[in-house]
């Protein structure tokens, strides 16, 4: 949530883009819950067949959709070359 909703695209920041990230983050977690981790725990009948094949293509569907939404990283300055960092020890 924080790299799809960033300063940018919402055009704000701090605590309103904080209770953003927040309200979005545990909606999806409900909805998470509720689409997923229930019917495996219960073994809901929707989750079985066509309906539960259907439900899993239209999950990696929308994985998909949000790998693509994702922006790449920014390189430059500011940020870390994480090729060139080294260990406390050696």
């Amino acid at each position: 949530m924080y790299l799809l909703l960033g300063e940018e695209r919402l055009g704000f920041g701090g605590a309103r883009r904080t209770a953003v990230l927040l309200t979005v983050s545990v909606a999806l977690a409900r909805l998470s819950k509720v689409l997923v981790e229930d019917p495996v725990r219960f073994r809901a009948r929707w989750a079985k067949g066509r309906t539960g094949a259907l439900a899993l293509v239209a999950t990696f569907a929308v994985l998909a959709a949000l790998w693509a939404a994702v922006p790449e990283p920014r390189t430059g300055e500011g940020s870390v070359d994480v090729t060139r960092l080294v260990s406390g020890d050696g």
